[in-house]
């Protein structure tokens, strides 16, 4: 009979192999995994890009409602935020459709290989001869060590393309949290308001300028502790920063094994000239749109002030379809009946020259439902004072103003309602003068043009 001990000491060596087992199994289906990698990465590729293609124009539409609310200083920050994050998404959709592609070459000459395993015969007659073939062997000698070159090359494109949707993110999300921060300092100094464009470049500038010197110093004093204590304290924030925290592991992996492999200078140059170029595609994306375009503080006062110009977003029936309302706006170019509508958005930055009392929160709590309601009966005398109507220079006094939110894309505003007893028939001009002004006492002036068809009783 076996001892005691003869039997708990099998036991275990049989526990020790049924887990380097388990621990075999396991590696032989990651790599296995690894190696079928490819239909999953195709997958993904032709969806994402599927997506992808819509999504810039479906994130423009939805940023230009904060863009909307924003004043002068939150449109710039807003839209610097946005180019990032079209950028991110101009990347993807790039890397995304080129692995596509490599992917598609790979099967593709997979399954070439399947059928020619000693690829070119060199012994053909066909085409210039085996002379000719010869040389062409040379040049391509072995498909399938060709095969897993264009492999590898597809998987490192999938990994760039999330490492740089991650860093283009996370930068929109750092301008956000540094606009936040302006807001704070401005509350309390507005002066700094006319010093934010010089302050962000300097800022800028130092953060750059600050990396470059860490780098320097890693080569300069590379034994050095206090220098390399510092430089894993700036490479843990600036991981987290620009990582998203969360993806954090991921991002250091693929930021840390492509920097230290890879020796060249020329793929540092390719990729600033790559996202030089998704930078000006997305800043062209970005004006093209008119929010974008004519909402930045130094195009405000001026942008819809073209009466030779019919301006398709002042009129509904010329407005593209679910474009967001952003300026005063009439049904139609061509005018008919006794009443004219007039809608006009209310626009963040002008409200406080407006005047009008507004309540937070907890001042809602704290004042009664028929005060609140009072005050707003009183806004819209302001909203009257504030917007001066005229038609062919001549003043509408009187104008019964009212909430309005329109079902376009619920933009909230008021609307009134023109006479047209005084209109001619032909070309009209609507004038809406805003008690509003720039820096220089520029006034911001919307004018509308408009044909007039009078109706006869």
């Amino acid at each position: 009979m076996k001892s005691k001990e003869q039997t708990i000491e099998n036991t275990q060596s049989e526990d020790l192999s049924k887990n380097d087992a388990k621990k075999e199994t396991s590696s032989n289906w990651l790599k296995i995994l690894e190696l079928q990698s490819w239909q999953a990465e195709l997958l993904i590729s032709g969806v994402i890009i599927a997506g992808l293609l819509r999504l810039p124009k479906i994130y423009l539409h939805w940023v230009e409602a904060y863009l909307l609310e924003s004043n002068e200083l939150g449109f710039g920050f807003i839209s610097m935020a946005s180019l990032f994050v079209i950028t991110a998404i101009n990347a993807l959709i790039f890397f995304f459709a080129l692995h596509f592609l490599m992917r598609s070459i790979w099967i593709a000459l997979l399954g070439l290989n399947s059928v020619y395993p000693n690829g070119i015969n060199v012994h053909s007659k066909q085409g210039a001869g085996p002379k000719y073939w010869k040389k062409a062997k040379e040049k391509y000698p072995d498909l399938s060590a060709y095969n897993q070159e264009l492999d590898q090359s597809c998987s490192l494109v999938f990994s760039i393309a999330a490492s740089t949707s991650v860093l283009c993110t996370s930068l929109s999300l750092l301008i956000l949290l540094v606009y936040q921060l302006f807001k704070l300092i401005t509350h309390f100094f507005p002066a700094f308001n006319d010093y934010v464009i010089p302050i962000g470049i300097a800022l800028y500038v130092l953060f750059t300028l600050f990396g470059f010197g860490v780098q320097l110093m890693a080569k300069k004093y590379p034994n050095n502790d206090r220098v390399e204590r510092f430089i894993d304290a700036y490479g843990e924030i600036f991981s987290n920063f620009f990582s998203l925290y969360f993806f954090k592991k991921p991002v250091g992996y693929i930021t840390s094994i492509m920097t230290s492999n890879n020796q060249s200078k020329k793929s540092l140059f390719i990729v600033m000239g790559v996202s030089v170029v998704f930078g000006f595609i997305s800043g062209m994306q970005t004006e093209d749109n008119p929010i974008f375009e004519h909402m930045a503080p130094k195009d405000y006062y001026a942008f819809n002030n073209q009466p030779e110009h019919f301006l398709p977003y002042n009129y509904e029936n010329l407005k593209p379809e679910e474009a967001t309302i952003f300026t005063p706006i009439i049904p139609s170019d061509m005018v008919r009946g006794h009443q004219l509508k007039l809608f006009i958005p209310t626009i963040e930055r002008e409200i406080p020259s407006i005047n009008i009392v507004t309540f937070n929160l907890l001042e809602k709590f704290q004042t009664t439902r028929t005060f609140r309601d009072s005050m707003r009966v009183k806004n819209l005398k302001q909203y009257a004072s504030f917007n001066q109507i005229l038609v062919n220079d001549s003043l509408y006094q009187k104008l019964d103003f009212q909430y309005y939110t329109h079902p376009n894309n619920n933009e909230e505003g008021v609307l009134t309602y023109l006479s047209t007893k005084d209109f001619k028939k032909g070309k009209n001009i609507l004038e809406i003068r805003k008690n509003y002004f720039s820096k220089d006492d520029v006034q911001k002036i919307v004018r509308i043009p408009f044909y007039f068809e009078p109706v006869e009783d």
